[in-house]
């Protein structure tokens, strides 16, 4: 398997996971779409940390078509002004729903630019570094894995539900970069 394939595999396995969180999102009510939708922005923190910390650096460094990247960065920042935005709203409000459709609207028009946009730039980029990437953005489905939560010391054990220990997406974000930020100076 090509490291370019590996790594849109990867890619294309995490943004189904997101596209299945958001379903739950829009499908729940009451309770269970509070912890919807915290699952849902915990996810999205880990994952877009580290495509952040992995994968658009280098491919700015590397490819000829800098604004395939490019526009990927400014579509996430967006992303996060609307989550932003979301988490301050009431889940059963009108204004949630509003503002939950163009999360799904968002999420849905990144994932497939990254899938099909960045990645055909993407096979500029040194197969070492293609690896790296793969097994840095692969660390989210490790961190979000319900045994590792077990063993402890992973960003994906904080707290994101309501409650007096809330962490917003904002610092989750956050912490999560430090972490891959941790990772990615370790190779």
């Amino acid at each position: 398997m090509s490291s370019l394939h590996s790594l849109l595999s990867v890619l294309q396995r995490q943004h189904a996971h997101i596209g299945m969180l958001l379903s739950r999102v829009g499908d729940s009510s009451g309770t269970a779409r509070h912890g919807a939708v915290a699952d849902l922005l915990q996810y999205v923190a880990l994952h877009e940390s580290a495509e952040q910390t992995f994968m658009h650096p280098v491919a700015l460094k590397s490819v000829g078509d800098v604004a395939a990247v490019q526009g990927r960065v400014v579509e996430e920042r967006e992303i996060e002004a609307v989550i932003t935005r979301l988490e301050g709203l009431d889940p059963a409000s009108m204004d949630f729903m509003i503002y939950f459709g163009l999360l799904e609207e968002a999420m849905s028009g990144h994932t497939r630019a990254e899938e099909n946009v960045e990645a055909r730039v993407l096979g500029a980029v040194p197969d070492h570094e293609l690896e790296h990437m793969a097994r840095g953005i692969g660390l989210v489905d490790v961190w979000m894995d319900p045994a590792a939560r077990l063993i402890g010391g992973s960003v994906a054990s904080m707290p994101l539900r309501p409650g007096p220990r809330d962490v917003g997406f904002s610092e989750l974000h956050r912490r999560s970069l430090e972490a891959f930020d941790a990772v990615f100076r370790l190779r």
